[in-house]
């Protein structure tokens, strides 16, 4: 598969061919390296309004991480999902309207949540892509000091 590797510091990550990746934003409106959109498509960061894509966020020892579980409509629980070292547990649901799946991994005080926006408009990926696995598997983080 043809792409390349994207690294912050924090996250290093898969980004296929075709598929653009963009600094996330923390709950100050600050860019953070502790999370990534890397959407289908998407040329400028503004596209990530517009296509299907996935959101990593890392949380550290140093951040308590909850699930938002009860935040979204028809949650359906699945099955965890081995993907690259991690398994994963995970729910599809909604969000506006918008159907996502999630998958959440923890362990020794870190956490990874991964939302899979699976349809945007004309814009569609999906949990078994092999653009999807390939992202998700590839994800290697660096706890930041």
């Amino acid at each position: 598969m043809n792409g390349a590797f994207f690294d912050n510091g924090v996250i290093r990550i898969f980004v296929p061919e075709g598929w653009g990746c963009f600094p996330g934003i923390d709950s100050d409106g600050k860019e953070t390296p502790r999370k990534l959109h890397i959407y289908k498509g998407a040329e400028i960061a503004t596209d990530i309004f517009t296509k299907a894509g996935i959101t990593v966020s890392f949380f550290g020892r140093d951040i308590v991480y909850f699930s938002p579980k009860f935040f979204y409509d028809d949650v359906c629980d699945i099955n965890p999902v081995t993907m690259g070292e991690r398994v994963f547990s995970g729910f599809k649901c909604k969000s506006l309207g918008y159907p996502y799946t999630m998958l959440e991994w923890s362990d020794k005080g870190c956490a990874l949540q991964i939302m899979i926006l699976e349809e945007n408009g004309d814009s569609r990926i999906s949990l078994g892509d092999c653009d999807v696995e390939a992202v998700i598997s590839s994800i290697k983080i660096s706890e930041p000091e």
